[in-house]
């Protein structure tokens, strides 16, 4: 049903101020964050249509440039979306999201995992302090250890440039299968030792997949020290 058609008391914007955010289905929150529908669709349609299959997450993971693919979304409805899903994130990651610690593999994937879509491979970089925590984080390519012929310099260059003292890497495998491929162990190993050579802790690389993720290093592919 269209907002206009709905009660006053029923739509999405007064019943989060009444109830509350959680009281809200997704739908109804993406609806609020849009503002308004478009030809054809109106704000809960739109919104609807948006969530798809998979749901707020789908959302995220396809980014601002996917949703100016979408009919009824412009240059600042994408931004508005992409925004708010940023912000939600950061929120989830701590009140201070520079100061978390990355110094457990289960930490380092429920702060990345969001990050990956089901497309492409991406290789990301977090860039650590001395005591591993986040510094910043850096999209180091696209298309991955096993589609792209990476050199360590490349990988490790912003982590240089930011005066870190160690990096976590993380890709994803569109597959599905976190399983690390002979490419994936090949380029950690030779990233690894290149880090070394500078002072640069390589603390892990993760391998994303559906269901989970490898750590390379609790897997022993990488050196304990």
């Amino acid at each position: 049903m269209p907002l206009r058609d709905l009660p006053r008391a029923q739509r999405p914007r007064e019943r989060l101020l009444r109830e509350g955010p959680p009281a809200l289905a997704d739908y109804e929150l993406l609806a609020i964050v849009l503002g308004a529908g478009s030809a054809g669709d109106h704000a809960l349609a739109l919104a609807q249509r948006l969530l798809g299959d998979d749901g707020i997450a789908g959302v995220y993971r396809r980014g601002a440039a996917a949703l100016l693919r979408e009919r009824g979304i412009g240059p600042a409805r994408a931004a508005q979306v992409a925004a708010a899903l940023e912000l939600g994130r950061r929120a989830a990651s701590g009140p201070s999201p520079e100061r978390l610690a990355m110094d457990e593999p289960r930490r380092a994937y429920e702060y990345l995992r969001m990050r990956f879509g089901p497309d492409a491979e991406q290789l990301i970089g977090l860039l650590l302090d001395r005591r591993l925590r986040l510094l910043g984080e850096a999209r180091l390519a696209q298309g991955g250890l096993s589609a792209l012929a990476l050199r360590p310099a490349d990988v490790l260059r912003p982590a240089v440039l930011a005066g870190a003292s160690a990096i976590l890497l993380a890709h994803n495998h569109p597959s599905g299968d976190a399983t690390p491929s002979q490419q994936d162990v090949a380029s950690t190993t030779a990233i690894g030792r290149a880090a070394g050579s500078i002072g640069i802790q390589l603390v892990d690389h993760l391998i994303i997949g559906d269901n989970g993720f490898v750590s390379m290093r609790l897997a022993g592919y990488l050196d304990p020290e």
